[in-house]
């Protein structure tokens, strides 16, 4: 992703008062182009390749567009929950408020 992040070009920018709006493409006369949507108020990204909401991974798109602004931290709003340390404390304090038990959740993964 890293590789494909460097081939890619900002083409143009454009402000609203709610987001900037970045096209991008590999080429100069590339017939491929992706929108980046970049809301200041939120600090969060949404890309027209939809890769973010479906795997819950930044794309190469908004990768570039991050160095693009010479960010030096990716935005917490790039990091899901699930892909974070925490993600199992906060898994079983959902499990322990649910109908659910932890130990028999553990044993019936272990049996499988």
């Amino acid at each position: 992703m890293l590789f494909y992040a460097c081939t890619l070009k900002v083409r143009t920018h454009t402000w609203s008062q709610t987001s900037d709006t970045f096209t991008l493409s590999r080429s100069a006369n590339a017939r491929r182009e992706w929108q980046v949507c970049h809301y200041g108020d939120s600090n969060s990204f949404k890309c027209s390749c939809l890769r973010m909401e479906s795997l819950g991974i930044p794309c190469d798109h908004i990768v570039a567009v991050l160095v693009h602004l010479e960010m030096t931290d990716i935005p917490d709003s790039l990091v899901l929950d699930r892909w974070s340390k925490s993600a199992r404390s906060k898994v079983r304090a959902f499990v322990e408020k649910g109908p659910f038990c932890w130990d028999s959740t553990i044993i019936a993964a272990i049996g499988c």
